[in-house]
């Protein structure tokens, strides 16, 4: 059997989950022409949907200083980050080489200068001032991109029991039943390239599904890898995993996946897809990518 499994990433709360799918379709099948008019009527199409769990996480995740909530503008300047949040704000500052002079510049009247970790932790004056420092200088991370990814991101890695919770609902809507995968490509975009991986490693060797695709994938993110935990291998019950990044996409961080960036798993990189400046993260844009369509599309066949 024919089958494609959607697995999309942040910030679709206000798409449902027919919308996501009819879009990647289309881009998709939009690329392939005719190349896929034998073959497409045949394709069993499953998305997974957790758009509007991750939102209603985020948003009610207000436990004081554990509050990503309290990220927003009108949180408390006195609050400090925990360390775990504070840390993937960090990480992709340094990534990205901006100074602490850039994110100061970005701090608001009354917010307090600090960008050192005290006893009680960095101050989220400082990581807000860091996403509006980021969404400057990087057009990948622009349109409100670098505070919706990190918001979501953080609730997904670090409030307690939504990780396991999501994972758990997209596994019961699109991997539950694959015992047998026969023709099926995982395409998984964002931070759903993490939920698709850390399901996809736990199935059994066999029987194989013949591809697995991240893109925009933040797994090469420090932090994202320290909650994921070893080993970082190429899912057994993946024949092939291809990756696929427009270096100015900000949230694959680390565009290429290797033994440096992720670890020992065997994959195929495209780090070189450019899919513009006005939204290098579009999973649109990445699924009409011929290169990442026609890969798909062998798969299918």
């Amino acid at each position: 059997m024919r089958r494609l499994v959607f697995v999309h990433g942040i910030n679709n709360q206000d798409l449902t989950k027919a919308q996501i799918e009819a879009s990647w379709s289309s881009a998709f099948r939009g690329t392939l022409g005719r190349l896929a008019d034998s073959w497409w009527d045949d394709v069993e199409i499953r998305t997974a949907y957790y758009a509007d769990v991750l939102y209603a996480e985020e948003q009610s995740w207000d436990g004081g200083a554990e509050a990503v909530a309290a990220m927003a503008a009108g949180g408390p300047n006195t609050d400090y980050a925990p360390n775990d949040l504070a840390a993937l704000y960090l990480e992709l500052q340094r990534a990205h080489n901006i100074s602490d002079a850039q994110v100061e510049a970005e701090l608001r009247p009354g917010e307090q200068k600090q960008a050192s970790r005290m006893a009680a932790g960095i101050h989220k004056s400082w990581l807000k001032a860091i996403t509006r420092a980021l969404e400057k200088v990087i057009p990948g991370a622009s349109g409100g991109l670098a505070e919706k990814f990190l918001r979501q991101a953080a609730t997904y890695l670090n409030k307690p029991g939504v990780y396991d919770k999501i994972n758990a609902l997209v596994r019961g809507q699109v991997f539950g039943d694959l015992a047998d995968p026969g023709q099926t490509v995982i395409v998984s975009h964002s931070l759903g390239t993490i939920v698709s991986y850390v399901l996809l490693r736990q199935m059994p060797e066999a029987p194989q599904l013949p591809l697995f695709v991240t893109l925009g994938s933040p797994l090469g993110i420090r932090m994202v890898r320290d909650r994921i935990q070893p080993p970082f291998i190429t899912p057994p019950i993946a024949s092939k995993w291809l990756n696929g990044a427009d270096k100015e996409d900000f949230v694959a961080l680390q565009p290429q996946l290797d033994a440096d960036t992720f670890g020992p798993a065997k994959l195929t990189n495209l780090a070189n897809l450019d899919n513009g400046y006005e939204d290098a993260h579009s999973i649109e844009k990445y699924l009409a990518q011929p290169a990442i369509a026609l890969a798909i599309g062998q798969a299918l066949v």
